[in-house]
């Protein structure tokens, strides 16, 4: 065989691979194909409320106080995380999305732990709409980076529970997820650092499973999808917001268990998935990652069948749900 024709049959070869990867890519489902349904909107009497952002951001709201989860509206280009470019808050699009969704009255936001998307903003919304940044001593140091006030960083303890208005918030110590794709970005947050700065500065820090009782609901934050066993012992929770990112990534066994250690563990009535997007689209985009995705209607129908008799629903963005403490369990 001649040098041409071997130069011919890997050229064939690699347009053929690349047709293959586009096909892949290209026929991913979106979120709307894969199954799950849509949580209803909430009546507009509802006492107790929670709003998804994108990503593992919930705003919950009874109408006096209102407390966040990560508070990430920043959107890092690929070429930015691959390039390791140094990144930092975008004001603009945190003071938008303050005044889109009406958040005045933020007596607190607080991270499930401190990767660049879930801490990286934290600070920043908590200085313009106001209330107490809680978190690990990783999201802390972030915090002073921002040169937020100190007087408002709160390093919490896991167990113990935190009072804003009638809300009762407490962490649970959890893992994130076992992704590989992490590698760079695990371990503490020392100390402070200078921004702008890589993404690799926003290390994970404490995980945490944040639960948030109320008297008109409660709930449980898994931001993402990791467990302690046996942590929840004893906890119960009218819905869990489950963290999905990579799920069809992670072994079947691995996430059975996962079910079993959060859904199950609250006796959770309704489970709504978050971090499923595309934490690289545009901030109000909520498809997941056509390159990794973390559902097909395979997985979507095995994760509607491990939290039975919990119904599956996933979130709208910017649109609020109901929480009540009578949630249905019927599928």
């Amino acid at each position: 065989m001649t040098a041409k024709s071997v130069f011919k049959r890997t050229v064939q070869f690699l347009v053929a691979i690349c047709c293959l990867a586009a096909l892949w890519v290209l026929t991913r489902p979106e979120m709307s194909e894969v199954g799950i349904p849509y949580a209803e909107p909430a009546p507009e009497d509802s006492a107790l409320t929670v709003t998804w952002l994108g990503v593992a951001t919930l705003l919950i709201d009874d109408g006096e106080t209102q407390v966040m989860t990560d508070g990430f509206v920043s959107r890092p280009s690929l070429s930015d995380l691959l390039f390791r470019r140094p990144i930092v808050t975008d004001t603009s699009a945190v003071a938008e999305a303050i005044q889109a969704h009406g958040i005045d009255r933020l007596a607190a936001i607080m991270t499930v732990h401190s990767h660049y998307d879930h801490a990286m903003d934290t600070a920043d919304f908590a200085r313009l709409a106001g209330g107490d940044v809680l978190g690990s001593r990783s999201t802390a140091n972030i915090a002073r980076s921002s040169a937020f006030d100190e007087s408002r960083i709160v390093e919490i303890e896991p167990g113990k529970t935190y009072s804003y208005g009638l809300f009762d918030i407490t962490f649970y110590e959890s893992r994130h997820a076992p992704l590989a794709s992490n590698s760079a970005i695990e371990g503490e947050v020392a100390a402070p650092f200078e921004l702008p700065a890589p993404y690799t500065s926003w290390k994970e820090g404490g995980s945490y499973t944040i639960h948030i009782s109320h008297p008109e609901g409660s709930m449980l934050v898994v931001g993402s999808a990791g467990f302690v066993p046996g942590a929840l012992e004893g906890v119960e929770a009218d819905v869990v917001f489950l963290g999905t990112g990579g799920f069809i990534s992670l072994d079947s066994d691995y996430v059975s268990e996962y079910i079993d250690e959060t859904v199950v563990a609250v006796q959770a009535g309704e489970v709504v998935i978050i971090h499923h997007d595309d934490l690289l689209g545009e901030f109000g985009s909520v498809e997941q990652s056509r390159i990794l995705p973390s559902f097909d209607k395979t997985s979507a129908l095995e994760l509607q069948q491990l939290v039975l008799p919990a119904r599956l629903l996933q979130p709208s963005f910017g649109v609020p749900i109901a929480i009540s403490g009578a949630t249905s369990t019927a599928p």
